[in-house]
C-alpha cells in the first residue's frame, strides 16, 4: 500500500519542545548484541538501518543502568565508560536522518535479571534465590536512573524513556502488590516516589531544556497485584490507580506516555498479541484512548500493538490518530521485519510485514542475537 501525501501518519507533531517529522514510532526492541555492555558494530548498523526508514521517533532498546541489572547477557549498559559508543550510535543515526528523534530507554531488570549472568534482585517478596533490595540499594538505583538520563543527553539523544513497563523494576515499583514497609512501597505516594523525585532532579540538571522525557508503562499487567489492579490481592482490571500515575506524569511535566500492557513471558499475549490472540490489540487501543482522554494536550500518547494487524495496522493507526485516541503509533516487531517501514509506505514500495512467527522472541529467550528470522535486514 501507499500512504496518501496528506495521511496523518506522515504529518509532523510537536512532542515537548521538539517536532517529530511524522507519527511513526519505532518501539524499543532489544538486539542482545552488546560487547561487554558496550555498543557493538552490529548495533550501530541496526540503528543506522532503522534511521534510514524515516521514522518520526526511534526509541533505543532498554539500556541497563548497571552491569548487574541485565535481562539479556549481551544487553547494552549506559554508564560513563560506555558513553563514546552511545555517542557513535546517535551520530550514525543522525548522519542517515538528521530529523529523526532518538530516545534512550533506560531500565533496571530487577527480578527479570537472569540467574546465569547477573544477581537477581527482587523489589518485594523475594524467592529463596533472589536478593531483596534494601532501601539504600533502591536509592542507588534511582541515582543511576538520573545519571542515565543525563548521560543520554551527553550522548546526543533527544530524550529519555523511563522503562516502567513489562515487569521490570520500574513497573514493580508501581504495583499495588509492592507492599514494602519503607519509603519505596505501600502507599501510592511511596510507589510513585521513583518518578516523582527523579523527574524534577533530571529537569534541573539538564543542559538542553528541550530534552524529551517520557515513560513506557503497562496499563494492566494481568497478574494479581499488578499494575492496573485495585489491590495487592486482585487481578481483575481496575485502571483507576494507573490513571493517577499518568496524571502524575503530566503534572511532572513529562512529555509523553508510551502505553503498553502485560508482561512478556508471563502475560505475553497482552503485550504482544499473536495471530491466535489478535483481538488483544483492542485492549491496547482502549488503553491509549483512555490515556489521551486523561492528559489531553499536556502529554503526547504513543499507542502500541499495531504489528499484529500487519497492513491493516496502518489504517487503524491513521484512524486512531484522526479520532484523537493517540498522537503517535508504535511498531515493535515490524521494525525487525522491515526497518524501512515508514519510508516504504510513503513511497508505495513493497513492505515486509511481520509474519507473527515469534522467531525474534525465541532468539531473545535463547540469549542469541535478535533479528527477524524471515527478513534478516542486516544480511
Amino acid at each position: 500500500m501507499k500512504l496518501e501525501s496528506d495521511s496523518i501518519l506522515l504529518s509532523s507533531q510537536k512532542i515537548g519542545n521538539r517536532i517529530a517529522q511524522n507519527r511513526f514510532v519505532a518501539q524499543p526492541m532489544e538486539g542482545n548484541d552488546a560487547v561487554g555492555g558496550k555498543v557493538s558494530d552490529r548495533a550501530i548498523k541496526r540503528y543506522a538501518k532503522l534511521a534510514e526508514g524515516k521514522w518520526g521517533v526511534i526509541v533505543i532498546e532498554a539500556l541497563a543502568v548497571a552491569d548487574d541489572a541485565l535481562a539479556r547477557k549481551n544487553q547494552m549498559v549506559i554508564n560513563s565508560e560506555n558513553l563514546p559508543g552511545l555517542k557513535a550510535l546517535v551520530q550514525a543515526m543522525k548522519a542517515v536522518d538528521p530529523n529523526v528523534l532518538v530516545l534512550f530507554q533506560v531500565t533496571h531488570s530487577g527480578r527479570k535479571s537472569g540467574r546465569d549472568f547477573s544477581r537477581p534482585t527482587a523489589l518485594y517478596k523475594a524467592e529463596s534465590w533472589e536478593h531483596l533490595l534494601t532501601t539504600e540499594e533502591i536509592d542507588e538505583i534511582q541515582r543511576l536512573f538520573i545519571e542515565a538520563a543525563l548521560l543520554s543527553e551527553a550522548a546526543g539523544a533527544d530524550g529519555v524513556d523511563f522503562k516502567m513497563c513489562h515487569g521490570y523494576l520500574g513497573c514493580e515499583m508501581l504495583r499495588p502488590g509492592n507492599q514494602r514497609s519503607d519509603k519505596w512501597g505501600g502507599s501510592f505516594e511511596n510507589r510513585t516516589r521513583f518518578l516523582a523525585e527523579s523527574i524534577p532532579q533530571i529537569k534541573t540538571r539538564l543542559t538542553n531544556k528541550d530534552f524529551i522525557i517520557g515513560s513506557r508503562i503497562s496499563y494492566w499487567e494481568g497478574i494479581k497485584g499488578g499494575c492496573g489492579t485495585a489491590s495487592a490481592s486482585d487481578a481483575v482490571e481496575d485502571l483507576c490507580e494507573m490513571d493517577l500515575v499518568i496524571s502524575l506524569m503530566a503534572d511532572l511535566g513529562m512529555d509523553y506516555v508510551n502505553v503498553s500492557a502485560g508482561i512478556p513471558g508471563v502475560t505475553s499475549e497482552i503485550t504482544r498479541p499473536t495471530a491466535t490472540s489478535k483481538w488483544f490489540y483492542l485492549h491496547q487501543f482502549r488503553y491509549a484512548r483512555r490515556a489521551k482522554a486523561l492528559v489531553g494536550d499536556r502529554m503526547m500518547v504513543f499507542g502500541s500493538a499495531y504489528s499484529v494487524l500487519q497492513e491493516e495496522g496502518v489504517r487503524e493507526a491513521e484512524s486512531n490518530i484522526r479520532l484523537g485516541y493517540a498522537d503517535f503509533a508504535g511498531w515493535g516487531r515490524q521494525t525487525l521485519s522491515d526497518p524501512l517501514f515508514p519510508k516504504r509506505l510513503a513511497l508505495g514500495d513493497e513492505v515486509d510485514y511481520c509474519k507473527l512467527c515469534s522467531g525474534c522472541s525465541k532468539l531473545m529467550i535463547k540469549q542469541e542475537e535478535v533479528g527477524c528470522i524471515i527478513y534478516p535486514s542486516l544480511n
